[in-house]
């Protein structure tokens, strides 16, 4: 019972802690509608990936340093919220409620198989190592270094160990859900039910009932859940009924960049979504002048925070593999001794790609991979052997929840609202066309599907419901109702997840609520060695680089 509570414990000091510094950062309490501890939360999750980043150059992230940068950010929280409780006691309630049920999701004997395969030891080579140049030739998994490792990294504390070095995907499902939260009680409160309203509560609904389960969120989940809070920043940005200044778009602005940031740190083929940003500019361009635009965001820390943490970002890449973007091999420098091959960096995208469009798995691959992947060759494959399982089972999912909110909430008598302008089509348009990209070049539904699809059944169906008058008491206790239900099942879930492995590997959270580590399959203790053994100290400029050709020497005596 004492290493729950030492869980819950630590876990909560985490949270405070990034909280803490995205108050720092980003505090006005002239500014109310800037007090929100789910964004005050990213705000500080992005300035410690970012610290995370520029830290490792000169330190390894031991218990001395984790301590001293997690108590730092405790103790801003801590002041700020003492000498201003009547003003954030609110947000401070909600934020206990949200993690105090989602910390049921941490819980677990088994975490995913890329966790056990490579996130949990590149955590471990940023807390044993300062930078190393070349990691990556210690296998694919190195190549694709995700800000979630360098986050967790962060989280290795003494009395918890590295038991929380998984965190991370639950504490940013946890603020997306503050600001969920936040932004539904903001439309109670003013009575608002515009068509935002309608999609704030389906998101809530989706992300809590289905990314239910911590092991499965691996780095891709997180930046799904996201993509669904910027979506609705994004749209509601457009369509609100107040009257435009620079500061309310300046406050968006903030919002969107951080957002944006944050989801492409933590997976860096969402380069992509930057275009959001560009065309939201255009969108907003009336009611804010180009030079007004120029001189709010280029005098606006968040700018330069996104720069330096996009730079950071690259940078790990560059630093890992010899690539600014992997696996595109046209970016790729290969006269650095720590470079991978270019034969190499095509082979990877060719397997990334095949294994997206079902023409590899961990147990067969088709004979002809070249062959397979042209002209459409995989579609009859792919459909047969993914669409028919896994996009189907999803899509069948997403059309019950919006049924389910359809029936329960209409109204008896369909009286139409007066008729209102909505913003959408051009960001819809983007989705679409962000859909018919995926389908052609990455069609897996971790690689963006899942909140693609579900904002192009989600936005329709929220701007329908929209479209009726309501009795706002009975319809607020409707939404209440079905947002509690959902959390009920995230909970419901975990527990029988929990009581499926309290039988099959006798956990017990109460004895034991820690992780647990195979050490035959893991090999943490063998790969740190290994790395260790092949480090190449540069003396003048006091940096680490893998030997290239020792490893190589080494791979070819394995086979």
């Amino acid at each position: 019972m004492i290493q729950i509570i030492n869980l819950f414990f630590y876990y909560f000091l985490i949270i405070f802690s990034a909280i803490g510094y995205g108050m720092l950062a980003s505090f006005n309490l002239r500014k109310k509608e800037r007090i929100d501890f789910g964004f005050f939360g990213l705000t500080g999750i992005l300035i410690l990936i970012l610290f995370s980043y520029f830290s490792n150059l000169f330190f390894v992230h031991g218990y001395l340093h984790n301590s001293i940068i997690i108590l730092i950010g405790f103790s801003i929280f801590n002041f700020i919220l003492i000498k201003n409780f009547s003003q954030l006691k609110k947000n401070f309630h909600i934020t206990i409620i949200v993690f105090s049920i989602l910390f049921i999701g941490l819980l677990m004997y088994k975490n995913h198989d890329d966790f056990f395969y490579y996130h949990f030891q590149y955590s471990l080579s940023l807390i044993n190592f300062k930078k190393i140049f070349g990691l990556g030739l210690m296998g694919h998994g190195y190549r694709t270094p995700s800000s979630l490792f360098y986050l967790n990294s962060l989280f290795y504390l003494p009395g918890i160990k590295f038991y929380l070095l998984n965190a991370g995907a639950i504490i940013i499902m946890g603020f997306a859900n503050v600001i969920l939260l936040n932004k539904i009680l903001e439309y109670f409160k003013n009575k608002n039910y515009n068509f935002i309203l309608f999609l704030i509560s389906l998101t809530f609904i989706y992300i809590n009932a289905t990314f239910y389960r911590l092991a499965e969120h691996g780095t891709d989940r997180s930046s799904l859940i996201l993509i669904f809070v910027f979506s609705i920043i994004y749209l509601e940005s457009l369509n609100t009924k107040l009257k435009y200044n620079i500061g309310i778009l300046e406050n968006y602005y903030e919002k969107i960049i951080i957002l944006i940031t944050l989801i492409i740190s933590f997976k860096s083929f969402y380069l992509i979504y930057f275009l959001f940003i560009l065309i939201w500019l255009m969108q907003v361009k009336n009611f804010w002048t180009i030079k007004e635009s120029i001189k709010v965001i280029g005098s606006n820390k968040f700018t330069y925070l996104s720069f330096f943490t996009v730079s950071a970002v690259i940078f790990s890449i560059f630093s890992n593999t010899g690539c600014l973007i992997y696996p595109a091999s046209f970016t790729c420098f290969e006269n650095f001794i720590w470079s991978i091959s270019t034969e190499t960096v095509d082979y990877m995208k060719a397997w990334y790609e095949l294994w997206s469009k079902a023409g590899a798995n961990p147990n067969n691959r088709v004979a002809d991979p070249a062959l397979y992947l042209q002209n459409f060759n995989w579609v009859s494959r792919w459909f047969n052997d993914y669409f028919f399982t896994k996009v189907s089972d999803f899509l069948l999912t997403i059309i019950l929840i919006s049924t389910i909110m359809f029936f329960y909430l209409r109204p008896l008598q369909k009286k139409l609202k007066t008729k209102n302008i909505i913003r959408f089509k051009i960001f819809y348009l983007m989705i679409i066309l962000f859909i018919l990209e995926w389908f052609v070049n990455h069609p897996a539904l971790r690689y963006g599907g899942y909140t693609l699809f579900t904002l192009l059944l989600f936005i329709p169906t929220s701007i329908y419901l929209s479209k009726f008058e309501y009795n706002f008491i009975n319809l607020q206790k409707k939404l209440t109702v079905l947002l509690a239900l959902s959390l009920v099942i995230f909970f419901a879930l975990n527990i029988k997840r929990i009581v499926k492995e309290n039988k099959k590997y006798a956990y017990n959270p109460f004895t034991n609520p820690y992780f647990h580590i195979d050490h035959i399959g893991f090999k943490v203790d063998t790969s740190l060695r290994y790395i260790k053994d092949n480090l190449y100290q540069n003396k003048e400029n006091d940096y680490f680089i893998l030997n290239k050709d020792i490893i190589s020497e080494e791979k070819n005596k394995n086979k």
